[in-house]
């Protein structure tokens, strides 16, 4: 499949093509977009195929609600269509169970932009451990904020446990819920797609 990608993105830049669909997609952004789905995060991820839950579930429109998406190892595309959950105008929780007690170095997981589907990075998401499933310690919040103008396609937040013992690894993620002023549908109820818990 790489091959393949690698001989279709020549082509286009040789044949000067400029866009790939009615949408505007361009064939950089199709083929880094395309680069990212073929990396599976298997290796070394502690989260590959875990048992992961979330409250509230995610809607079922986009990759059947299926929420062992989160840890399948496969990355969504730029495509929210392929490999992304959503969750409309509303705050949740994503909870994986490594299982067993890991000492990780990095844990991550990431969101989709794309505002013309009303479609925006969570307002914050924070990142907590806890050994018991009982007492959890907060390795801190990144904040996006609401105002999100002009924001990358992907975005990653990467936390650091410090080695300390990690069974249980729970995201707390607040959606902007609403489309902001300068959108075309301001107010309107907007969406946060998340896909693929890396724990390494």
């Amino acid at each position: 499949m790489k091959e393949m990608l690698d001989d279709f993105y020549q082509t286009c830049k040789e044949a000067g093509v400029r866009t790939l669909s009615e949408a505007g997609l361009n064939p950089e952004d199709y083929y880094q977009s395309t680069l990212r789905f073929l990396d599976l995060k298997v290796e070394g991820n502690m989260a590959f195929h875990k048992p992961v839950k979330s409250g509230p579930e995610p809607s079922s429109k986009y990759s059947s609600g299926d929420i062992s998406y989160l840890t399948n190892g496969v990355h969504g595309t730029n495509d929210y269509k392929v490999h992304w959950l959503g969750w409309e105008a509303r705050d949740f929780e994503i909870e994986v169970d490594l299982e067993t007690v890991q000492h990780p170095d990095t844990i991550q997981v990431s969101s989709l932009y794309d505002p013309k589907s009303w479609i925006f990075h969570p307002s914050s998401v924070n990142c907590s451990v806890s050994e018991d499933g009982k007492e959890y310690y907060s390795l801190g919040r990144q904040v996006v904020g609401f105002e999100q103008r002009q924001e990358e396609v992907n975005r990653t937040y990467k936390f650091l446990p410090g080695q300390k013992p990690v069974r249980f690894v729970r995201f707390e993620v607040k959606g902007t819920l609403r489309n902001p002023e300068w959108h075309p549908s301001a107010g309107g109820a907007s969406w946060v797609f998340l896909d693929e818990v890396v724990v390494k």
